[in-house]
């Protein structure tokens, strides 16, 4: 290496502090690898000779949880320590880097523990103990390093209190000393032992036990803590640990010396008992097959419906048959007793089989938006982001549950919308099983956080209350330990469920930086209605920075959809299928994918693609309801609204929600049937009697039917509650209908200056304009409906086309439209209705009875024929024989 040290070989610098450099080398001799520390300390020569004499102490300590000393060079000024060289990472890196269950950190406490006793067990103390002084390879082996240097103390060299001026202890970690350090007093074992519980805590519980704030304060603000404050106990932040476990993490941070009476031996003792506790706790939570005495083991309970008949349960029959011999078998079975075994394992197998194929009750989740109390200390953004990580990460924790059902934002909001403080509206309005509300109380460090999960009064069927709560304190630094904690905390609330958050997605690490800024976006996205091509750029690095970070997916898919819904460009979609297609296997695989891989071949019509994704997400453990309500989409999209409507039936039964009863009544508007589609927004009704959705379908209705004061008063009162611009067209056709057509006129006028590009606007107001004269500004109109719909595919879209080509008079395009729009939807009312104004207007007289004859049979109202397009048809006897089979008799005359 040098002249001083000749028999090694410097490779390169692993590290640098106040103490010195430290290179990794070739042992030329031993031919091995070795850390060599070059001291720069410069104390006087009786301290060198106390430095040397406790580095050798130490080189006699062989435990292999302590780095060992090989050698020590002393050249009067010029110390050098050589050491074993341990390819690994600090404790911190250790923590930020990886991810580590319960058992794997006493595992590693264990280790350190056993190190420290070792230690101590020679007369040797830290003294200098700090996560940065403690190593961690791959594979979990703990080491602790830098013994023997300036900080090392003996037992006999610390009887005396030393002075500020020559005690060594000061060199140290003020974060991470025990109270007597910091205050220069005399110091043993103990003072590990409270250095050791720092450690233990902050690796435990994810914060240090006297660091506040965002940043934890200075180092002699936590110094000043350590010698007053008592930490917050363990078993306040850390869910469902043992408390033998939370009990041990205080008693090593007792601050009177005399009162801290743990030792490291006692600790690992205790620790190993804890650890094994907990591993014959998970082993006895197993599922255990009550066939356990017969060759099955490779047969799962999933299986036995189709396994029952297999070669390997044949094969066990014929065990009991085969042996002969009495020395190997010991007796022989009579006919009768093959049967009753026979028997009894055909009843055991079909009872496992049934069991097995039992549908277990989805749990239906409505997650509330967290409250927060007033928090003056707290800036406005930071509330944000905190309300957003414990959102999120209760959010998180249920889609990732098998057997829990996540109730969408969407619908949650417009229940409390108009049902601000009606949680049990909102239970019958969602269908949800379970809610859980959030309150927090912060300051400027850290938030008391309350869970509460309320359920349906067993006693009354109509009142929730609590079933399960949980309070906690979280630190408001770091988010992702928020996060982590909140579904941690989550599960508790769910003590039957022993797979909460566990059955989808394993948790990766993910950097906090990265986590904050996620937690930004989704603060911005679903709080602020961000729904930017800016947030979907910041998205999509985000996630190429850390593709682990599962949720930003959902988050982006949700973006990219509502972005092509207002903008209908397919660049959106695009990128998002892109980043599917680069997601990690772990999520490529999954249901989740699945799911998000439907959407985007659902919103760009490729029903096959769709058809497809359903067929993986069934294939991946997706529920069913989630699979019907999929399947409902899809044959919507498709126009097969019998379909639809029969499966948005099943899903109703798997969770009765309003929201899919408007989705049902929906589907039976869609098809014609007007009927069934009042009947079930009646349903609805009866417990969302204010609903806007419902009583605005329910006035489309009433004007289809041609009932047109139900209608207009309706259609009033919608659009004095919601001046919307699809509300003001239908107030304006229920006028036009009612020949009030300067009202009419000027409802129109009002919604197309909403939204001057909406073709329905379009087409309404160029109606009016034509019935009442204005027909070069109704033609300018047509042709712009022509221009926006020209392209589209969709039926209401071709129906609009077809009667403004009609319009028009462009008769070829015009029927060639109704055409495609007749074999999207051969059964449409709205098809048969605008055929037959096209070929009214067409004055293909024959043509245009048919059709209005087959819209009236769907249930199309007769009073849309009063129209003037259908005056023609009044010298049409069969014309006139149907208005006056449909009461509507006045029709013609006159």
């Amino acid at each position: 290496m040098d002249n001083k040290l000749p028999h090694y070989s410097r490779e390169r610098l692993l590290g640098e502090g106040g103490m010195g450099k430290v290179y990794l080398a070739q042992d030329n001799q031993l031919q091995r690898q070795v850390a060599i520390k070059e001291l720069t300390y410069q104390p006087k020569d009786d301290e060198v000779n106390h430095a040397l004499k406790e580095a050798r102490l130490l080189a006699r300590v062989n435990h292999s949880n302590i780095i060992q000393i090989y050698n020590v060079h002393d050249e009067g000024d010029h110390i050098s320590l050589v050491m074993e060289y341990f390819n690994s990472k600090t404790l911190t890196q250790f923590q930020q880097e990886a991810y580590t269950t319960l058992v794997q950190k006493l595992d590693l406490l264990q280790q350190l523990s056993a190190g420290l006793a070792a230690a101590h067990k020679n007369g040797v103390i830290h003294c200098d103990l700090k996560p940065s002084n403690i190593l961690v390879n791959d594979q979990g082996q703990l080491k602790i390093t830098d013994f023997g240097i300036a900080l090392l103390a003996s037992n006999e060299s610390q009887n005396s209190e030393q002075t500020a001026s020559n005690n060594p202890l000061q060199f140290g970690s003020l974060l991470f000393m025990s109270p007597e350090q910091i205050k220069l007093q005399a110091v043993d074992y103990r003072s590990d032992i409270f250095s050791f519980g720092i450690i233990a805590y902050q690796l435990m519980v994810g914060s240090h036990p006297f660091a506040y704030g965002n940043n934890g304060g200075s180092a002699t603000d936590v110094a000043k803590r350590i010698c007053e404050h008592t930490p917050e106990h363990a078993k306040n932040l850390m869910l469902n640990a043992p408390s033998a476990l939370t009990d041990l993490l205080m008693e090593m941070l007792v601050k009177p010396l005399e009162q801290r009476t743990l030792t490291a031996e006692a600790i690992e003792n205790r620790l190993k008992h804890i650890r094994t506790a907990l591993l014959q706790a998970e082993i006895s939570e197993q599922a255990t097959m009550p066939l356990s005495g017969f060759p099955l083991s490779n047969v799962t309970s999933n299986d036995y419906a189709h396994a029952e008949n297999t070669a390997p349960l044949q094969q066990n029959n014929q065990n009991l048959l085969a042996p002969e011999n009495p020395a190997t078998n010991g007796f022989k079975l009579s006919f009768k007793q093959i049967i009753s075994v026979a028997l009894i394992c055909l009843v055991v197998i079909m009872t496992v089989w049934f069991n097995s194929t039992q549908e277990i009750e989805t749990k239906q989740v409505v997650i509330l938006k967290p409250t927060l109390s007033d928090s003056p200390l707290m800036a406005p953004m930071q509330q944000d982001l905190v309300i957003s990580a414990v959102e999120d990460a209760l959010r998180q924790a249920v889609i990732n549950t098998k057997n829990m059902y996540l109730i969408s934002q969407r619908e949650v909001k417009a229940i409390t919308k108009e049902y601000p403080d009606d949680l049990n509206k909102l239970r019958q309005a969602t269908g949800a099983s379970d809610i859980i509300s959030t309150t927090l109380e912060c300051d400027n460090s850290r938030c008391k956080v309350s869970f509460s999960r309320l359920v349906v009064n067993e006693d009354t069927s109509d009142n929730l209350s609590v079933k399960t709560e949980k309070n906690w304190l979280a630190p408001i630094g770091k988010f992702n330990a928020i996060f982590s904690t909140s579904q941690t905390q989550f599960a508790s609330l769910f003590p039957e469920e022993s797979e909460v958050n566990q059955s989808g997605l394993v948790q990766r690490p993910i950097n906090e930086n990265d986590y904050r800024n996620y937690i930004e976006l989704y603060s911005q996205i679903k709080g602020q209605g961000e729904y930017s091509v800016e947030s979907l750029t910041k998205l999509e690095a985000l996630l190429t920075r850390s593709p682990y970070l599962y949720a930003a997916y959902g988050l982006y898919r949700e973006t990219a959809s509502k972005l092509y819904s207002d903008t209908r460009d397919k660049t959106h979609l695009k990128k998002l299928e892109l980043l599917l297609q680069k997601s990690p296997p772990e999520y490529r695989y999954s249901v989740y994918h699945a799911i998000d891989s439907f959407f985007v071949a659902y919103k760009v019509k490729e029903h096959a693609i769709a058809q497809q994704q359903i067929v993986e997400a069934r294939n991946r453990g997706a529920s069913n309801f989630v699979l019907s309500e999929l399947n409902a989409i899809l044959f919507f999209s498709k126009g097969q609204y019998q379909k639809a409507a029969d499966t948005f039936e099943e899903a109703i039964g798997l969770r009765p929600s309003t929201a899919l009863l408007y989705n049902l009544a929906f589907s039976y508007w869609r098809m014609g049937d007007l009927a069934r589609a009042e009947a079930t927004l009646d349903r609805m009704l009866e417990v969302v009697p204010e609903n806007y959705k419902a009583k605005r379908l329910q006035a489309n209705i009433w004007l289809l039917q041609g009932k047109l004061y139900l209608a207009i008063s309706a259609y009033e009162k919608v659009v004095t509650d919601l001046n919307n611009g699809t509300d003001l067209t239908n107030l304006s056709l229920a006028y036009g209908l009612n020949k009030q057509y300067d009202k009419s006129l000027k409802s129109a006028r009002k919604a197309l200056k909403q939204n001057p590009n909406h073709p329905v606007n379009l087409l309404n107001l160029a109606d009016i304009e034509m019935i009442l004269g204005y027909e070069q500004s109704a033609i300018s109109h047509y042709q712009q409906v022509v221009v926006i719909l020209s392209e589209k595919d969709e039926i209401q879209d071709l129906t609009y086309l077809a009667q403004a080509y009609g319009q028009l008079n462009k008769a070829n395009l015009a029927i060639a439209t109704l055409s495609k729009a007749q074999n999207l939807a051969p059964e449409s009312g709205d098809v048969f209705y605008s055929s037959a104004i096209v070929y009214s207007l067409l004055k293909e007289r024959a043509s245009a009875v048919h059709y209005v004859e087959a819209a009236l049979k769907n249930n199309v109202g007769v009073v849309w024929f009063n129209l003037p397009w259908f005056d023609k048809l009044c010298d049409n006897e069969d014309f006139i024989l149907l208005m006056e089979q449909y009461k509507n008799s006045a029709r013609c005359r006159g």
